[in-house]
């Protein structure tokens, strides 16, 4: 029974009163809210202190709204702010490109003598209600605003998007390779050499790992004449790699651990806990 009640409080207080829709008075959500709510409760029969122990309100503020009328506690006012003199100067300066802190420093100039929160406050529900666009960090002129505005529909491929497809063959739409290969030649030719030299390591393919290597040591990009020239320097390495299904990965992989649990005994350990990580010991 108290959750259903409950929840329908919490209708009664999103919901607009007569008053408000024959009459057009604008009341204050929140006070409106409560009002709701207390008047709901009063006419389940709660006394005043079991109402503010349920809403978790003090038990003045129940007696405030408990006998009121509406519309003596629950009408919005139209107050005025110290900021409506300067409030021409807040749009121009805002539309112009002027970030908060400068358009605030500006009207400091002009005798303003309140606070920045509250500046901010107020110049932030202007320019929601005239729809300026805030310059959140420097101030800009207006021909800077309309330029980003218009870089805004470019279609951007970032640098590490561009990594993963050279590196991953992540997925790019074919105007974007179109314009990036056109525009960065150095991309092309290291899009090719990433396919040449994984087609060497798939196949298993010694010719090709020799074609591999006349053919990109006398690249014009440096880095990969360079990259080629030492594949030619270390070649019965890389053909064993080429050929063999064999791998060292286990070697270095196990190295990597030896090493990680040296540097976690530097300053703080002796040979007896060192034996204890790396020696197995079976179970008896």
């Amino acid at each position: 029974m108290k959750k259903h009640l409950y929840l329908r409080i919490l209708i009664l207080g999103v919901k607009k009163t007569d008053d408000e829709n024959e009459n057009g008075k604008r009341f204050c959500e929140s006070r409106l809210s409560r009002y709701n709510a207390i008047q709901e409760l009063k006419s389940a029969g709660y006394s005043r202190r079991k109402i503010a122990r349920t809403l978790g309100c003090s038990k003045n503020t129940v007696c405030k709204y408990y006998d009121a009328k509406v519309e003596d506690v629950c009408l919005s006012l139209n107050r005025k702010s110290i900021l409506d003199p300067y409030y021409s100067d807040i749009v121009t300066s805002l539309s112009s490109g002027m970030n908060l802190k400068d358009t605030y420093d500006h009207i400091v100039t002009l005798g303003f003598s309140g606070g920045r929160s509250g500046a901010n406050q107020y110049m932030t529900r202007v320019a929601r209600e005239l729809q300026i666009d805030i310059q959140r960090y420097h101030s800009a002129s207006p021909e800077m605003i309309l330029k980003r505005k218009a870089t805004q529909a470019h279609d951007y491929v970032k640098r590490s998007k561009v990594f993963k497809f050279l590196w991953m063959n992540d997925h790019l739409e074919n105007h974007q390779k179109e314009y990036l290969f056109t525009s960065y030649p150095a991309l092309g030719e290291l899009y090719k050499v990433v396919l040449e030299f994984r087609q060497i390591f798939n196949e298993c393919n010694l010719p090709l790992l020799h074609l591999f290597i006349e053919k990109f040591k006398e690249s014009e990009l440096k880095s990969i004449a360079s990259f080629a020239s030492g594949l030619e320097k270390d070649i019965e390495a890389i053909q064993n790699a080429v050929t063999s299904h064999l791998s060292n990965g286990f070697v270095e992989g196990t190295i990597s651990k030896l090493k990680m649990k040296k540097r976690m005994m530097y300053g703080r350990a002796k040979t007896h806990l060192l034996a204890s990580k790396m020696m197995y010991i079976p179970k008896v």
